[in-house]
């Protein structure tokens, strides 16, 4: 399909940024997630929101309102995929074992990790999950 406005023919792209999302021409999302996925740990990197001692339930709320809000911008758009979930989940295992100030060598399972945070995996990523602040 050719599109011309004023003349002038529009370039047909496969990926495009629209208000800070990545669409894409098949509809999958796996490089928009990606890049959220990075920018969260970036921004959550330059807070430096640990270095100090604040208790579990202020960490989660500041993660919540700022880490996942950037991460999860547009996931109600998002296709997702069993690939792109575990991806969601091993960055939330990430965010886990910062709190707690776990290296990811060390012998500890997911589940040991989220009842260390006190977080319940049960529910995550479905549709009517949102950060809330």
């Amino acid at each position: 399909m050719k599109i011309q406005i004023d003349e002038q023919l529009v370039e047909k792209v496969s990926e495009f940024k629209y208000l800070g999302s990545l669409i894409s021409e098949d509809g999958y999302c796996e490089k928009e997630i990606h890049s959220r996925i990075a920018l969260g740990k970036i921004y959550m990197d330059k807070k430096r929101l640990f270095t100090g001692k604040l208790n579990l339930e202020l960490k989660k709320q500041i993660i919540k309102c700022l880490v996942w809000s950037v991460a999860l911008y547009a996931a109600e758009t998002w296709t997702l995929t069993q690939a792109d979930r575990s991806k969601l989940e091993a960055f939330e295992m990430w965010i886990g074992r910062t709190i707690e100030k776990i290296c990811w060598v060390d012998k500890k399972t997911n589940d040991e990790i989220m009842n260390m945070v006190q977080e319940d995996r049960t529910r995550k990523f479905s549709k009517a999950d949102k950060p809330a602040c």
